[in-house]
């Protein structure tokens, strides 16, 4: 069968059951979940009548079946819950949405199927973002799966294999990239469903190939590029920042600071993530460590590489990344206000669950050399209870702060969809 571009489409492989199961079980852990939340705080008010109910009943058959109606009852309301958040789209053009999506089942004539590929790819790869997932609208969370599944592909496809072929791998990634952006993808779920929503949202190609240029930064290895926290943050902006102005551009943001604070948030995860793979970047002959922060604590860095070891001094090097880390989630916080409502709740989820490995790690004395900071599921799950406050919570003042000077390219790449978007006060 061929699509619009005329690519001959493979069949989809089938997933094994044990890979199909996981999906819904954990989709129905969610909604009980959610609803155990939500009936817990509603029994403060009104009491327990579906309790008193199944104790008071004559039915022996409904009495003997009291924790299984319990538990559906649980994940009917979670469910509720959950799609009530979904559908908060008020503020949202909900023609324009139909259109994009569309020409999104348009371009991608195995839409459908190559969702449950990338969910499960994600599912996999990528955890945190996963659950974080669960809480976007639905005309958002495939766009997105479909984004994340090619970004975190790329990763992967760049480390697997021996260091001698990675340049020729990231060439091939280009040569993907390319091909996307053309209409004439790689048969596969990831390259279509990414060609397909780069095309119909019209996400600059210049975000993604900021990313690929973070990899080939990690390719040269040359730990001069990150001397000072300035060179850092432009590392971190290729490979994370990208990826969330990616993001705002399939949520409609139309406003230059609704993308600079998205860029806040992608550095703020990246800077996290640096500080928690300290030691495993070091083993692997990397540090993404300022080198000039580690002089002013007396460390060597070629000797920490040689030999990494956990030290006080590096301690504090670690502290004064989360430290920054945390001033950029905090910009982050005004514009997720900034976002269309139904979109906000998943973004404050991601942003807790990651500043959360910065609380892990303060928690363990800033010792990433020796240990790894890990938040568990059931903490995850309830950050992410946690961040559907966002759907109800006022609005926070609007940050006008001026975007990180390391990612002007970024934001000078999204000018043209500001122009172009309804509401050109807001751009003001």
């Amino acid at each position: 069968m061929a699509g619009p571009s005329g690519i001959h489409r493979t069949a989809v492989p089938r997933r094994s059951p044990r890979s199909s199961m996981a999906v819904p079980v954990a989709r129905l852990v969610g909604y009980v979940l959610v609803g155990w939340v939500v009936l817990s705080i509603a029994k403060l008010f009104m009491g327990d009548p579906l309790t008193i109910y199944l104790e008071h009943t004559q039915n022996a058959i409904l009495r003997n079946m009291s924790l299984l109606i319990s538990l559906l009852f649980h994940a009917l309301v979670g469910a509720a819950v959950l799609k009530a958040i979904r559908q908060l789209d008020t503020d949202e053009d909900r023609g324009e949405i139909n259109r994009r999506m569309g020409l999104v089942r348009e371009y991608d004539d195995c839409w459908e199927e190559d969702m449950e590929e990338c969910g499960e790819i994600m599912r996999k790869g990528s955890k945190s973002f996963f659950l974080a997932s669960w809480l976007l609208p639905e005309w958002t969370r495939g766009p997105a799966l479909a984004m994340y599944s090619f970004c975190r592909k790329a990763d992967d496809d760049i480390d697997d294999g021996d260091k001698a072929g990675q340049a020729q791998r990231l060439a091939l990634l280009e040569k993907r990239l390319e091909d996307a952006y053309l209409g004439r993808p790689m048969d596969s779920c990831v390259d279509r469903s990414f060609s397909a929503v780069v095309r119909a949202f019209g996400i600059p190609r210049e975000l993604p190939e900021a990313l690929l240029d973070g990899f080939r930064w990690d390719l040269e290895g040359s730990q001069a590029k990150y001397e000072t926290l300035s060179d850092v943050v432009a590392y971190s902006a290729r490979v994370a920042a990208a990826v969330g102005g990616m993001m705002t551009v399939l949520m409609g943001g139309s406003s230059p600071v609704t993308f600079a604070r998205a860029f806040d948030l992608g550095i703020g995860m990246q800077l996290t993530n640096i500080a928690r793979d300290v030691g495993e970047d070091a083993r692997n002959g990397r540090c993404y460590l300022p080198a000039d922060w580690m002089r002013e604590e007396g460390i060597d860095q070629a000797e920490f590489l040689r030999n990494p070891a956990f030290t006080p001094a590096l301690g504090r090097v670690v502290k004064r990344l989360l430290d920054k880390a945390e001033e950029h989630y905090l910009l982050a916080d005004a514009g997720i206000s900034m976002l269309p409502r139904s979109c906000r709740v998943a973004i404050r989820a991601a942003r807790l669950i990651y500043s959360d490995i910065g609380g892990r790690l303060r928690g363990m004395g800033y010792d990433s050399v020796s240990r790894r900071a890990v938040v568990s599921k059931p903490r995850k799950v309830a950050l992410a209870l946690a961040a559907c406050l966002e759907a109800v919570a006022p609005p926070r003042a609007r940050n006008a702060a001026p975007v990180a000077p390391e990612c002007q390219f970024l934001l000078d790449a999204v000018l043209p969809l500001c122009d172009r978007t309804k509401g050109g006060a807001e751009n003001q």
